[in-house]
C-alpha cells in the first residue's frame, strides 16, 4: 500500500473516531458532542477555528437528528419547551453566526475557553 493511500485511511479512523466520541457525548449527555468536537477538529485536522466551528455545526445536526429520533420514540419530549427554545435558538444561532464571520480566531478560541469553563463550573454547581 503507498504512502498516500496509507495517510487517507489513517484520516478517515482518526475522523471516524473522532466523530464517534463526540456523537456518544452528545447522545448521553444530551449535548456536549460539539463542545468536544470543535477542539477535537481544529486538532486532528489543523483547522482555524472557523472552519472547526462551521464543520461541527454540520456534525451536530446530525448527532442531534440521531439522537432525537430515539428520544422521540421514547416519548421522552417537552414539546412546549421544545418550541420556546427553537425560537430562541434559531434567533440565537443567526447572530452567532454573524458574529463568528467577523471575528478573529484567535477572539473566537478565547470566547469558547470561556464558555467552556462557565459551563463546567454550572455543571459543579447546578
Amino acid at each position: 500500500m503507498n504512502k498516500l493511500k496509507k495517510q487517507k485511511i489513517l484520516r478517515f479512523l482518526k475522523l471516524f473516531g473522532v466523530g464517534t466520541v463526540a456523537g456518544f457525548i452528545n447522545g448521553f449527555f444530551g449535548a456536549g458532542g460539539g463542545l468536544l468536537l470543535v477542539p477535537m477538529i481544529a486538532y486532528a485536522e489543523k483547522a482555524d477555528s472557523k472552519t472547526a466551528h462551521a464543520t461541527t455545526l454540520g456534525c451536530v445536526l446530525f448527532m442531534c437528528v440521531a439522537s432525537s429520533i430515539i428520544y422521540f420514540i421514547k416519548k421522552e419530549f417537552d414539546y412546549k419547551l421544545i418550541l420556546v427554545c427553537v425560537i430562541g435558538s434559531v434567533i440565537g444561532s443567526l447572530i452567532g453566526t454573524k458574529l463568528l464571520k467577523k471575528l478573529k480566531n484567535n477572539i473566537i478560541d478565547l470566547v469558547f475557553a470561556i464558555v467552556l469553563v462557565i459551563a463546567g463550573v454550572c455543571m459543579i454547581i447546578f
